[in-house]
């Protein structure tokens, strides 16, 4: 078997960036296909927890983040209704020692540049952008992938096909048909203020979660807290069909204000310091049985899109790509075959991601109670001590991921 097996990635993004480096490291030339004409730097910000963080520091992605992500040195939880404070888990040194590898926040663009020039530096990885795939074909060991481009319609070969095309995933349509995302009912606006128009506890080096009925709020400091990233997650029937760009579609600051118009004083005041905010309807998938198919397999959203109630969006994308890379490893015996790799990495990841998915709806529901619900669940926070918080996260964040 030719040790130069040439993988094919449909998408630049966070995942299939982090796919091309572990697969260019276990030994595969590589070629991105990205739908996009230009890799537009937008979004905010993104929680990187130890699961994925362990990675990027192999990878070495987070030496390029220096002076640019921020590592948070607790997560406070506090009530939506009376700002009381009703849980603390310690972040920082401590989930670093007992995880594996830190917990940080950093702008989805800074994340996906550091990705971009490592991408950039590695001979081994080709980045085609303005290429949209059409079809595929398997035909034996190879796939054949169809594009249309400016240059017109084209196909390219390779020996193994990874849809890392996000949500709305081309290469999932074409491998299940009848898999498609599903709206929650949530809406997520999002925001980036400079820090000096947010209130000082907001620009503390905390994440700062509320929760109260029907709707929660997040905060974080980003970029050495010269700004902070604000998330309000609402239950809402708003969706837009127009478009698939999340970051595109423009929310009106009095529509958000009023959904927060009884919560604490606190959370209110950072709410009415946003001028401009960005919405997206919230959706996810029922979980796959399998990701891979012959020669095809699944990466990020395009294989297990998640509500973002455990901020595992990234985080999952990123495991995906580490362990889809070690599955390509060469063993004792030579080189794996892609089949075999394909096997493992649906073994390896499946299951994990499917229980992400199933806690993440779970966690929604959680944020959200209301009347007595709320009181219960508020005082079993409150109970709760900062080792057993954090026992809570074993599963989710150790590094490796067990």
């Amino acid at each position: 078997m030719s040790e130069t097996r040439h993988a094919l990635i449909a998408g630049a993004g966070i995942g299939g960036l982090a796919a091309a480096l572990t697969l260019a490291r276990a030994g595969l030339r590589v070629t991105i296909l990205e739908q996009a004409a230009e890799l537009v730097e937008t979004g905010a910000g993104l929680q990187l927890s130890p699961n994925a963080s362990g990675l990027l520091d192999r990878l070495g992605i987070l030496r390029r983040l220096d002076g640019l992500a921020l590592y948070p040195e607790r997560l406070r939880v506090r009530s939506g209704t009376t700002g009381s404070d009703l849980m603390s888990m310690p972040l920082g040194r401590a989930a670093q020692t007992r995880w594996g590898a830190p917990t940080l926040v950093a702008h989805r663009a800074d994340l996906q540049s550091a990705l971009l020039a490592a991408v950039s530096e590695n001979m081994n990885i080709t980045l085609r952008k303005g290429v949209q795939i059409t079809g595929l074909a398997q035909d034996g060991p190879l796939v054949r992938v169809e594009t249309l481009s400016d240059a017109g319609i084209s196909a390219i070969c390779g020996d193994l096909l990874v849809g890392a095309d996000g949500l709305h995933s081309r290469v999932r349509a074409i491998l299940y048909r009848k898999h498609t995302p599903v709206f929650s009912g949530r809406v997520a606006w999002r925001a980036l203020i400079p820090a000096e128009q947010a209130p000082a506890f907001a620009r503390q080096p905390e994440t700062g979660l509320w929760l109260g009925p029907r709707a929660h709020l997040v905060h974080y400091p980003l970029r050495q807290a010269s700004e902070v990233n604000i998330i309000a997650i609402v239950e809402d029937q708003w969706r837009d069909a127009k478009t698939h760009d999340f970051w595109s579609a423009r929310g009106l600051s009095h529509e958000i204000g009023e959904r927060f118009d009884d919560w604490h004083r606190d959370a209110r005041r950072l709410i009415e310091g946003v001028s401009d905010w960005r919405r997206w309807p919230l959706f996810d998938c029922e979980p796959l049985p399998r990701w891979s198919s012959g020669h095809v397999t699944l990466l990020g959203d395009a294989a297990h899109a998640m509500l973002p109630f455990f901020a595992q969006g990234a985080a999952q994308a990123i495991e995906d790509a580490g362990a889809l890379g070690e599955a390509f490893m060469a063993q004792a015996g030579g080189p794996v075959s892609t089949t075999r790799a394909l096997a493992e990495y649906d073994r390896r990841r499946v299951a994990r991601a499917a229980r992400v998915q199933k806690a993440s709806r779970q966690q929604g529901t959680i944020y959200h109670l209301r009347g007595p619900a709320a009181l219960i669940r508020d005082m079993g926070m409150r109970a709760l001590p900062p080792e057993a918080v954090m026992a809570r996260f074993d599963w989710l964040y150790a590094f490796p991921p067990r």
